[in-house]
């Protein structure tokens, strides 16, 4: 009687046992199961706070302008968070130089641009996307006719080389690179010799906000 009764518990022992590992077993291949969800750090990231970034005359957001001969990439880093900063070598007809730019994703937004021969002087601010605006109201993308709405009548500068054409105004650190469709009178042998007048812009846009210091 009792190697019966030893017998049975041994078997309930053995038998629960058994269930309890086909249980586990069970929430495991459920989990595995499970698909991961990527929905919570797209949305963390959209939740970010970007700050709005702004140019003016003699400042960028808190940062004076120029900035002082030290190395900026850390304090633009700290302050700009999320948005990425990094330094890279930009490439020009001179020497290389140095520069760090200031992305949203993979857009770049602001580029500041060092001189060629000391890297902790800056040469020039370069604005790319329209979510930055200088302190006149204007963004990349507003037209000629606001531009001179916002800020009055300016000036034409022709490159010929390069053929890009820029207003600017005198006394002024901010100036912006204009585009549109550049017609040249078939008389014009030389392009150093085309002058363009006012008429000559309207409708073109601003591609590029500029900061040097004057």
């Amino acid at each position: 009687m009792k190697i019966i009764l030893y017998v049975t518990v041994i078997i309930g022992i053995l038998t629960s046992c058994s269930e309890q590992k086909s249980d586990k077993n069970k929430s495991i291949e459920s989990k595995k199961e499970e698909p991961i969800s990527t929905d919570i750090s797209k949305e963390t990231v959209k939740q970010q706070n970007y700050r709005q970034i702004k140019l003016k005359e003699n400042s960028i957001d808190s940062f004076a302008l120029p900035f002082p001969e030290e190395n900026m990439l850390l304090p633009l880093r700290n302050y700009y968070k999320p948005y990425w900063v990094e330094a890279n070598i930009g490439q020009q007809d001179g020497p290389d130089f140095m520069y760090i730019d200031i992305l949203k994703y993979d857009t770049p937004l602001v580029y500041f641009n060092f001189d060629s021969e000391n890297e902790l002087i800056l040469n020039s601010i370069i604005v790319h996307e329209s979510t930055v605006t200088d302190q006149y109201g204007l963004n990349v993308g507003s037209t000629i006719e606001k531009l001179k709405e916002n800020r009055g009548d300016g000036e034409i500068n022709f490159d010929p080389y390069h053929q890009h054409v820029y207003y600017y105004y005198e006394n002024s650190n901010i100036s912006y690179e204009i585009n549109g469709d550049l017609e040249i009178p078939a008389d014009i042998q030389n392009i150093e010799d085309l002058i363009i007048t006012e008429k000559d812009v309207e409708g073109w846009t601003i591609e590029y906000i500029i900061w040097r210091k004057k």
